[in-house]
């Protein structure tokens, strides 16, 4: 990272805007400022009246991609040498990190993004992200290298098919990376994803730990090589396809037997899912306690009501296979794990307690952002008990697959919270000893971390 793309970094933000930190939860304004807006996109009014009291914002830093999306509809996938005619095309910010950054804004939280775009190119890119309250004071507008680039093909059957020009995104100033982590303080967090080099996300990661932070790794798109592992992360969100990429990168495989995919996503009576991306959908979070937090900062007791809480088991041959591949990793790395899991919804390894949520059936029209919107509004809702932070991650998710585009899909923090509840589950409850002792369990288990997970051991 050369000392030209720091000065780049500077010059090419020293006239943008501040960033009005001031805005409330949920508060999207609209459309992408200077890209054409999806249908779906939804434009809501910020509804604080000026001086009220807001309550606190939960703070995520995004260290990612930042890419200009090009997406054409078509009926079905060209084969070799095949020319078809596209039923529409759309142009709009994407990137993973953007993506997810947009996400996180949109759930309310107070969001920083450090990334790199192309300075004759970037500017409508940086005008998406102003607009929905995101700081981009640490992206930086390189003069010799064009923005990141994503080719989108949306068939009739909500799939899709992506391909990606890195672009600015792999010149990323070690600067702008450093200035950005050295600000975290204990209790946010670090965002990160799989489109921008491993060595600045390493990097960020290091940083964000000797801050106390919490990392959010999100393994999208699966690594190539073991190279491509960022280590010393707190949380790793996967798909199937990822997790078991990763599972094997590990030689964590002896026991593991591999994920058997669940019936693809995106279709007229599934959840969402993206061939790059993980994500998910779901009701009813199927697990023995409503009292862990991510990394043991304390617990936090949810009743269940209306979080969809179930304790009656999953299937035993899904939930063997899914549970050693996540108890493999998380052995392996030390850190939670959340994998979604197409139709079959999402399971997650967390304070060594495991659980399920279900897929949600909703009409997919593009599952392009559809993981994406989930790791940010996941990232964003790190003060709530597990169970509710799931349930509203999900829920998000599903109702960014019901529109077309990558960020203009997600939605507002208001729509989700809009959801009605969840209908009750008719099977009986196991007693409620029973429930207590298990919540009890986890709790302890994700307290004391076990071999391996205190900060000071960790990889």
């Amino acid at each position: 990272m050369s000392a030209a793309h720091d000065s780049a970094s500077a010059a090419g933000n020293a006239s943008r805007p501040q960033t009005n930190d001031s805005a409330g939860p949920g508060s999207h304004t609209g459309a992408p400022v200077g890209l054409e807006p999806g249908p779906g996109a939804v434009a809501l009014a910020r509804p604080e009246a000026v001086g009220a009291e807001r309550p606190p914002r939960n703070r995520v830093l995004v260290v990612g991609s930042v890419n200009i999306d090009d997406a054409v509809r078509v009926p079905r996938f060209p084969g070799p040498g095949e020319t078809l005619s596209a039923r529409s095309s759309a142009t709009a910010l994407g990137g993973k990190g953007a993506n997810q950054a947009v996400a996180a804004a949109r759930a309310g939280a107070a969001v920083r993004m450090v990334g790199a775009v192309g300075a004759r190119d970037g500017s409508t890119a940086l005008d998406a992200l102003d607009a929905d309250g995101i700081g981009t004071e640490g992206v930086a507008r390189l003069e010799d290298t064009p923005s990141g680039r994503a080719f989108v093909f949306i068939d009739d059957r909500a799939e899709n098919s992506i391909v990606v020009v890195p672009g600015a995104n792999h010149a990323i100033p070690e600067a702008a990376v450093r200035d950005a982590c050295l600000a975290l303080r204990p209790g946010e967090v670090l965002l990160l994803q799989n489109e921008i080099p491993a060595e600045t996300s390493r990097l960020a990661a290091r940083l964000a730990r000797e801050a106390d932070a919490t990392v959010v790794w999100n393994a999208a798109p699966a690594p190539e090589s073991s190279e491509e592992i960022v280590e010393g992360h707190d949380l790793l969100l996967v798909n199937e396809h990822e997790l078991d990429r990763i599972v094997t990168l590990l030689g964590a495989t002896d026991n593991a037997p591999r994920v058997v995919p669940g019936p693809a996503l995106g279709r007229s009576t599934a959840g969402p899912q993206s061939s790059t991306a993980s994500a998910a959908a779901g009701d009813g979070v199927r697990a023995a306690s409503a009292a862990i937090e991510l990394r043991g900062r304390g617990t936090r007791t949810d009743p269940a009501a209306g979080s969809g809480i179930s304790t009656d088991p999953v299937p035993a041959d899904t939930a063997r296979s899914v549970e050693s591949l996540l108890a493999a990793v998380a052995s392996a790395t030390g850190a939670d794990v959340i994998c979604t899991l197409g139709a079959a919804g999402a399971a997650y390894r967390v304070g060594g307690v495991f659980g399920r949520a279900a897929a949600r059936p909703v009409a997919a029209v593009d599952t392009t952002a559809a993981g994406d919107t989930f790791a940010g509004y996941f990232a964003a809702l790190a003060d709530l008990p597990l169970p509710q932070r799931l349930r509203r991650a999900l829920d998000a998710a599903s109702l960014a697959v019901t529109r077309p585009g990558a960020s203009p899909s997600i939605p507002a923090r208001a729509e989700v919270d809009a959801l009605g509840p969840l209908s009750p589950d008719p099977r009986p409850a196991p007693a409620e000893a029973g429930v207590a002792a298990a919540q009890t369990a986890a709790v302890h288990s994700h307290r004391d971390l076990g071999p391996g997970r205190d900060r000071g051991t960790r990889p």
